[in-house]
C-alpha cells in the first residue's frame, strides 16, 4: 500500500502551483481528470457542478464512508449527520464517477492520489472536502473504549445509531448527560443536539438531561431555553456552566460517572462531544493552522498552499451549516 510522510506530502502540495495557482479555473480541458475528495454536500455538489460544467472531461468522487451514498437514501435518526442530497445513482447520472476508498496522500508533482487500497488515482485537478475529525482531549479515562461506550455522532453515522438505540433503552427515571467542549465548532449542531435529547428525555417517565456546557456561550444557552420552552420540553433539564462546575475532569465510562469540577455526576447515557478540527487529511496535508482548521480565501484557495481547494466545514472561516458548505461548492471557480 502506497503512503506517504507528511513532509513529502506537504512538500507535493507546494508544488502544486504549476498545477492550480491561485486565481485559476477549475476549466477542465477534453480528456482531463478531476477528483473531488469527500462526499458530503459540500464534495457532492462540487462533483456535481464540475461533471456539468466539463462534459469531455472525467470527474471522480472519492468517499471512504461506505454508507455515506446509498442508492437509495437510508432511515435517518436525530442525530446523522446532514446527507449529501446526492445518491450514487444521482451522480452517476450526472456523470460523476464514485469511488469508495479513503487518499492516504496526494502527490502535487506528479498529479496522483495514493488510496488506502493500495492503488493510486491520478487527476489534473483536485478539490478536497475533508470534513472534520475530533481533537484528543486529555482527561483521565477518555480512551476509546469509552468514546465508544459515550458516542459523540456528530458527523458519524454509526454512532448515531448505536447513540439513538441507547435513548431507546433508557429506563424509567434515568438520566442523560450531553457534554459540550469549551470550542463548539457547530453551535447550530449543539442546540439541535440539545433539543433532540430534550426531547428523548421528555418521552421517558421521570427521565432526566443535564448539560454540561464547557463553552459558556450565553447565545447557545438562552436559545435553548426559548426553544425548549415553546416545546415544553424543558421541565427536566439542567444546564450547567463553567461556573457551575461544567468542566469535566475524569471519567469512568463502566460505572457510568463523570467527575467534574461540581462534584461526580452518574448517567445511563451520555453524549460525550469533543472539540472539532479539519479533518485528518487537510491536517496531512499542511493546510491547517494552529487552530486546526483550514485557512482559505472566499473561493476555498489555502492560505498555506499554494495550489490547494479546500470546500465545506474544514475551513477556518466557515459558517459550518449545510447551506455554507454547499454556498462554498457554488462558489468553486470552474
Amino acid at each position: 500500500m502506497t503512503r506517504m510522510s507528511r513532509r513529502s506530502l506537504t512538500l507535493g502540495l507546494l508544488s502544486g502551483a504549476a498545477l492550480a495557482a491561485t486565481g485559476t479555473s477549475f476549466a477542465l480541458r477534453k480528456g482531463e481528470r478531476a477528483l473531488v475528495i469527500g462526499a458530503g454536500p459540500a464534495g457532492a455538489l462540487a462533483a456535481s457542478k464540475l461533471a456539468a460544467s466539463n462534459p469531455g472531461a472525467s470527474v471522480t468522487l472519492i468517499e471512504r464512508d461506505p454508507t455515506r451514498m446509498a442508492r437509495e437514501p437510508a432511515p435517518a435518526t436525530a442525530f446523522d449527520r446532514p446527507a449529501s442530497g446526492a445518491t450514487l445513482s444521482t451522480l452517476a447520472a450526472a456523470g460523476v464517477q464514485v469511488k469508495i476508498d479513503e487518499v492516504t496522500g496526494v502527490d502535487w508533482r506528479a498529479g496522483r492520489a495514493a488510496l488506502f487500497s493500495g492503488r493510486a488515482m491520478a487527476f489534473d485537478r483536485l478539490v478536497l472536502a475533508p470534513g472534520i475529525a475530533p481533537k484528543v482531549e486529555k482527561i483521565a479515562g477518555l480512551d476509546a473504549r469509552a468514546r465508544h461506550a459515550w458516542p459523540a455522532a456528530w458527523g458519524n453515522a454509526r454512532e448515531a445509531r448505536r447513540l439513538s438505540s441507547q435513548l431507546a433503552a433508557l429506563r424509567e427515571n434515568g438520566h442523560v448527560v450531553l457534554r459540550l467542549p469549551a470550542e463548539i465548532s457547530h453551535p447550530h449542531v449543539a442546540m439541535t443536539r440539545a433539543l433532540a435529547l430534550a426531547r428523548a428525555v421528555a418521552a421517558v417517565p421521570g427521565a432526566r438531561l443535564t448539560v454540561l456546557d464547557e463553552s459558556n456561550d450565553p447565545a447557545l444557552r438562552q436559545g435553548f431555553a426559548m426553544a425548549a420552552g415553546l416545546q415544553r420540553i424543558s421541565r427536566n433539564v439542567a444546564w450547567l456552566t463553567p461556573a457551575q462546575g461544567a468542566r469535566v475532569t475524569a471519567v469512568d465510562a463502566d460505572r457510568g460517572l463523570l467527575l467534574t469540577d461540581a462534584g461526580e455526576i452518574r448517567a445511563d447515557v451520555v453524549n460525550f462531544i469533543a472539540p472539532q478540527q479539519a479533518g485528518v487529511l487537510a491536517q496531512k496535508a499542511g493546510l491547517t493552522d494552529a487552530s486546526g482548521w483550514c485557512p482559505c480565501d472566499d473561493q476555498g484557495r489555502s492560505a498555506r498552499v499554494l495550489g490547494a481547494v479546500v470546500l465545506g466545514d474544514a475551513r477556518k472561516s466557515a459558517a459550518r451549516t449545510v447551506a455554507c458548505a454547499l454556498a462554498s461548492a457554488q462558489a468553486l471557480p470552474v
